[in-house]
């Protein structure tokens, strides 16, 4: 299956940190009748440098049945868009919207663009939202394999994604963002677990987020047996890549990542930002279970108003990644 996207990212070289797991940025676990409740909780600053591979028992995971290979050659249109129904369409992919459902929440501004903005006290109250964060978010909810409440790719399925983004600059003209690994998260871009099969809340095992003016790339493994809740010891962090500079903004930047969310011996990660590697990670990746994504803006609460953008999205799954197994 396929699906694309462009995104905004900076260049430098990749260096892994491995945490303790305590960090949480988004937390997500079906309930009795298989609707997603949404908890949060800030970001520690316990981390601790480290790179390695792992070679263990096969994945698993809780999907009956294999999604359809699907292969796009140009990034589809946005159709049937309206800030006020709960989804839409990009191409033939279903998109549920996640926001405060105010006017400026989210917004389409040509066929191949959505904007996304949140200010102060901007929460998805029908996930469950607490005061503590502010969210304007989309999540696929059809790729993969069908569940009661969207769809998940299946661990051990190769993903590809491409797609450009961009922040827009704050009333001072520069992009501002008060939170950092310290004081809580700015989540750009994620890999949502699917909690209904871990049956616990997780954070995503891939997220790319801003670190005060900085992208960064976070990635969160288990191996297999291992809990993922955030308090857990078995969970790992890995600070994969922050950008030496400050994000431009008003400029669009091409994002390319290829993953396979496998926590034995087949996970790996590469990300480019405008062409250049920034990200060559291989080894336990996720958490065992099926995947989901979703972007926007999911951030700890701030008094700043925030904005970013993205077009030209494509996802695919089962698709050829060379260079990897």
């Amino acid at each position: 299956m396929t699906i694309m996207i462009p995104l905004i990212f900076a260049l430098a070289g990749s260096i892994a940190n491995i945490s303790d797991g305590s960090a949480s940025l988004d937390m997500r676990i079906a309930d009795a009748g298989g609707s997603g409740n949404l908890l949060a909780q800030s970001l520690s600053d316990d981390t601790h440098s480290s790179v390695g591979t792992h070679s263990n028992t096969a994945d698993k995971t809780s999907a009956a049945s294999q999604p359809v290979d699907r292969t796009r050659t140009a990034a589809p249109s946005i159709t049937s868009f309206s800030a006020k129904s709960q989804t839409f369409l990009i191409g033939s992919d279903v998109y549920q919207i996640e926001t405060a459902g105010k006017s400026y929440s989210i917004t389409n501004p040509d066929p191949q663009t959505l904007r996304f903005e949140v200010r102060k006290g901007d929460n998805w109250a029908a996930g469950l939202d607490g005061s503590g964060v502010d969210r304007s978010e989309i999540q696929n909810a059809s790729t993969g394999v069908a569940t009661s409440w969207g769809a998940v790719i299946p661990a051990g399925t190769p993903i590809e994604m491409d797609y450009q983004f961009m922040v827009e600059a704050n009333s001072n003209g520069t992009f501002v963002n008060t939170q950092d690994h310290s004081n809580g998260f700015f989540v750009v871009g994620q890999m949502h677990n699917d909690d209904g099969a871990s049956g616990v809340p997780t954070s995503p095992p891939f997220a790319i987020q801003m670190d005060r003016d900085r992208l960064q790339i976070v990635a969160r493994y288990v191996l297999p047996g291992g809990n993922p809740r955030n308090s857990s010891s078995a969970l790992h962090m890995l600070t994969l890549w922050t950008d030496p500079n400050s994000i431009q903004t008003s400029v669009y930047n091409d994002i390319r990542v290829q993953a396979n969310f496998s926590n034995s011996g087949s996970g790996y990660l590469d990300v480019w930002i405008n062409g250049k590697q920034v990200v060559n990670y291989q080894g336990p990746l996720g958490f065992g279970q099926g995947t989901y994504w979703e972007f926007g803006i999911y951030r700890s609460t701030a008094t700043e108003t925030s904005a970013v953008r993205y077009r030209n999205l494509m996802l695919t799954i089962n698709s050829s990644t060379p260079g990897r197994p």
